[in-house]
């Protein structure tokens, strides 16, 4: 599981001795919003919570997908077995449900050094794969860490040891992160978010590691990175699929008085800033006809 890296707001706790429910209950009362981790030797546990209402509930076991709910019932079973480790993070209004709707995630095995990468270098190659995901940062011989949320590509803020709140969108924080990291050296983690939801099915294949960490240091910039073939025929039949339903929109409109190899060039001009691979095709006119005449075969 991925936990906010702030000091717990409480630590030592034992479920044994505690009523989960009413608990929480009080959190909300005293903190307003956060979240509960209990831990076992092959379970963990996290409750999300807001001054109202519970946002998330999830539990793990060992090597298994997490389940997830918005009710506590399958939480309140797992403690009535055994006992469990407790701490509370405090969470503000702001990071809430951001922590309590986190998207499925996988972890990625290789772990990184400074000494052979550093973080902006790292962060700078990641970009160009408009990553989306976390990256988890630890500054060796310290307890200082951090973890750093990315959303295409974009630094989104972060949680930090010695912050508050459980999101921190602050450069000031991450220039402090980067300080300790010039200092001392550090390791880094990295974690994909997929577009499957967590749940005890899911089945996600993460790319490979080396189809991620090891190009790290071949990959071109953004915009001159070569294509497999494979790829550019699938991302191209998934242009051309949208695009005709499109076309075909237009030159069966009533409206339509112009050419319909030029509406449809016109389109494809519209949207070739989103699939590049549609420049091919506006270099290359006869491939539009060979498109339309396809469509209508």
């Amino acid at each position: 599981m991925l936990l906010p890296r702030e000091k717990p707001f409480l630590t030592g706790l034992n479920s044994y001795y505690l009523d989960i429910e009413k608990f929480i209950q009080h959190l909300q009362g005293e903190i307003g919003s956060g979240c509960l981790y209990c831990n076992s030797a092959d379970q963990e546990l996290l409750v999300y919570f807001d001054e109202y209402d519970i946002v998330r509930a999830v539990t793990q076991n060992s090597g298994e997908h997490a389940r997830v709910s918005d009710q506590l019932d399958h939480v309140l079973v797992s403690l009535q077995k055994k006992s469990f480790r407790v701490k509370i993070y405090y969470l503000d209004s702001d990071s809430i449900f951001f922590w309590g709707q986190m998207p499925a995630f996988r972890r990625a095995q290789k772990i990184l050094t400074s000494d052979k990468l550093s973080l902006p270098d790292l962060i700078f190659r990641l970009n160009q794969k408009d990553f989306s995901g976390f990256i988890e940062v630890n500054v060796d011989g310290k307890k200082d860490c951090a973890v750093l949320f990315f959303h295409e590509g974009q630094r989104r803020g972060g949680s930090y040891y010695w912050g508050t709140g459980g999101l921190s969108p602050s450069d000031a924080d991450y220039n402090t992160l980067l300080g300790m990291l010039q200092k001392n050296s550090g390791t880094y983690s990295v974690g994909y978010f997929t577009s499957d939801p967590l749940s005890p099915e899911m089945e996600v294949e993460l790319e490979a590691e080396e189809g991620i960490i090891k190009p790290l240091d071949e990959l071109p910039d953004k915009g001159y990175a070569p294509m497999p073939s494979e790829q550019a025929s699938s991302e191209l039949n998934k242009a051309l699929n949208e695009f005709i339903a499109v076309f075909a929109q237009t030159v069966t409109s009533k409206r339509a008085k112009a050419e319909p190899l030029i509406d449809l060039k016109l389109k494809f001009i519209d949207f070739a800033g989103i699939y590049p691979q549609l420049i091919i095709l506006n270099n290359h006119p006869g491939t539009i006809k060979n498109a339309f005449c396809c469509v209508f075969h």
